[in-house]
């Protein structure tokens, strides 16, 4: 990074110059209305240089490159030889469609020794709309040498070889882009057109099916599934052979035994498994007990059978060995034996994220069956402490220090046991999936995680009434968690206020415009710090074009085409908590966690971002700036790691990122 950290100490150095009003503008800037800080900074007097890259910056936000460019200008006037004005005003230019001055401002870099992947990345962006293809790849490969984590080259390479029509290329390095970053799931229909281009039917018909298992209601991919089985006989061959091994491995397969944790005094929670699906399919790994809507007896069922559950006649049925067994309202499924387990055929997993499969689950527990608006819901009665086991290594990658671990089994505890009542309309206590815990099963757990469990067993937090208190985490704030009122509209909780994840902060927040731009651009040392591999949790880019991002919007709201997205509010921390996204059947404002939704599944709301439009006004590519990984408030889990590894313990790590709570047994 020589040539982001050099140009830090310019701008940190000049910044000790600034009037004692700076602050005040600062604030502007995290105010309702983001239309309010260009026209303080537009207006104030000052020749200090940080100033003009602050107005830059929200231009850049709000999508005026031809403004940003003259302020670009202004700051080569007073110093020809600022580097980062020559470099941004490249990026304006390439924005802007006037690629021979953007690399007029490239060339600015050829006679300095400042070496960097992005002045490599973007000349190759640059000669690739001049369609100097001899020259562009050598310039992405630089780029690819200076740093092989940069997801963004990649996409480029793909689509250099896309326009020269070597389709097996493209696919090769979509596939690359796609193995350093999944979050990227737009490229899997982008491979599966590339195949079908080629004649490759089977590889399409793979990669449709991934887009299928991702977003089930792409209608693009259901048709295209549904041709190719119908009219490609190879593919359904296989599909049948496919299907012939799934029933062998289902015949033979034995759910098995979990030696189960008395219950006693641990309660029972009902996780929601299956939501309103037309059947369910299971087996158990011991006898069991059927019961009724009012817990009698009905059948004993037997180990290891396949037995099934539809819907028929306004009424749920349990069908096995060609007989049908109605039921009036709910079946509720007790083993006899509570340490066999049952598996569940054909859960989704992941809907709508990059790790969505489906899969037959086994889980510990009982289960409970019902019919909703002529559909089926599946529940599982489990305790908590054995749902935990199956909760804490999806949430915590297992290879952890710990007491990272264990500082994760007390937040979940304290999270479930505190939003009990989350889907109470719907019959059940929590489901499954990322909107409350995502919930594997017995293949979800690992020892080193349960022993965590074990270790905590009925430690939960609580405020001094005695009330758990509320212990939302996520994968990694950045370097600054956030503060709940700012970026849910919650009511102020002592406990979830914002902190910085390390032991000496050197950012002052809340940032200006540019020092904003600088901290989802570098990597400041924070406890949740990643680099190598994990980098993307921390920092990264998500590149989109016109059609992926027209494509994400459009799914929430039919707008058309992209004319322009804005910032509107931002919190202190710097998550961008509402947007307004103009396109050409209308405007529509997001706030929240749903920002991240429409943008792509991006990682986290802490973004800027800086876009180009075509010759009609419409957003053609736009580039987002991240830090972080979820929502950010209350716990980092990365922080937690690096916490950990500095010798941390649990309870110490808890403290640094709930304030006000007592840690105390339940059991």
């Amino acid at each position: 990074m020589i040539f982001l950290k050099a140009l830090l100490v310019i701008f940190l150095f000049s910044n000790m110059c600034i009037a004692d009003d700076f602050i005040s503008l600062t604030d502007f800037y995290y105010s309702k209305n983001l239309n309010n800080p260009e026209k303080y900074y537009k207006n104030y007097s000052t020749d200090n240089i940080i100033d003009y890259f602050n107005l830059a910056s929200i231009y850049k936000e709000f999508g005026k490159n031809e403004k940003a460019g003259e302020i670009y200008k202004k700051i080569l006037e007073i110093n020809p030889k600022e580097a980062r004005a020559h470099f941004e005003l490249a990026k304006v230019y390439y924005f802007l469609k006037k690629y021979e001055e953007a690399e007029k401002e490239i060339n600015f870099f050829l006679n300095t020794n400042i070496i960097n992947w992005e002045v490599y990345f973007w000349w190759g962006c640059i000669l690739l709309k001049e369609k100097k293809y001899n020259d562009v790849l050598e310039k992405f490969n630089t780029a690819l040498k200076l740093d092989t984590r940069k997801v963004v080259i990649y996409i480029k390479i793909a689509q250099l070889y896309e326009q020269r029509e070597n389709f097996e290329e493209a696919v090769n390095y979509y596939k690359k882009a796609i193995a350093a970053d999944k979050t990227y799931t737009e490229l899997n229909k982008k491979i599966a057109r590339l195949y079908e281009k080629m004649k490759d039917y089977i590889n399409s018909y793979k990669y449709w099916v991934i887009v299928n298992n991702i977003d089930p209601k792409d209608i693009e991919a259901n048709e295209k599934i549904n041709y190719y089985v119908a009219n490609i006989a190879e593919l359904k061959a296989k599909l049948d052979e496919y299907n012939k091994e799934l029933k062998q491995k289902r015949e033979i397969f034995i759910p098995p035994d979990k030696k189960t944790i008395a219950s006693g005094e641990i309660p029972i929670i009902k996780i929601g498994l299956l939501k309103e699906v037309d059947s369910i399919s299971f087996k158990c790994g011991g006898d069991f007990e059927i019961r009724d809507e009012k817990g009698k007896f009905v059948l004993k069922g037997e180990k290891l059978k396949e037995y099934n559950i539809d819907f028929d006649s306004n009424r749920v049925f349990l069908s096995f060995n060609n007989e049908k067994l109605y039921f009036k309202d709910r079946i509720f499924i007790m083993r006899q034996n509570k340490d066999s387990t049952t598996t569940i055929y054909n859960i989704h997993h992941g809907e709508g994220f990059y790790w969505s499969e489906k899969k037959d689950t086994t889980y510990r527990g009982d289960f409970m069956i019902y019919a909703v608006n002529k559909k089926i819901n599946l529940i599982n009665l489990i305790n908590i402490e054995e749902y935990l086991y199956g909760v804490v290594p999806s949430e915590i990658p297992t290879q952890w220090h710990k007491e990272a671990l264990k500082a994760q089994a007390v937040a979940a505890r304290t999270y479930t046991l505190r939003h009990l009542d989350q889907h109470r309309k719907e019959g059940f206590d929590l489901c499954a999936t990322q909107h409350c815990a995502v919930y594997k099963g017995i293949y979800g757990e690992n020892k080193k995680t349960n022993e965590a469990v074990d270790e905590t067993a009925g430690e939960v937090l609580v405020d001094k009434n005695g009330e758990f208190i509320d212990t939302f985490y996520s994968h990694c704030c950045g370097g600054h968690t956030q503060d709940v009122s700012d970026v849910w509209g919650f009511k102020r909780i002592q406990s979830l206020k914002g902190v910085f994840d390390g032991e000496r902060n050197k950012w002052e927040f809340p940032l200006s415009p540019f020092y904003f731009e600088e901290w989802v651009r570098s990597l400041p040392d924070a406890y949740c710090r990643a680099t190598g591999d994990n980098e993307i949790s921390f920092r990264w880019i998500r590149y989109f074009d016109a059609e992926s991002l027209e494509m994400y919007i459009n799914k929430k709201e039919t707008i058309g085409k992209i004319k322009d997205i804005e910032p509107v509010k931002r919190a202190k921390y710097g998550a961008l908590t509402e947007i307004r996204v103009i396109g050409e059947k209308g405007i529509r404002n997001f706030k929240f966690d749903p920002i991240r939704n429409i943008l792509g599944k991006i990682r986290s709301n802490v973004i800027k971002w800086e876009y180009s439009k075509d010759e009609k006004g419409f957003i053609d590519e736009i580039f987002i700036y991240g830090a972080g990984w979820g929502h950010g408030v209350g716990m980092c889990q990365r922080g937690v790691k690096g916490m950990a590894e500095k010798g941390k313990n649990y309870k110490e790590i808890l403290f640094h990122y709930y304030l006000y709570f007592y840690l105390l047994a339940l059991f």
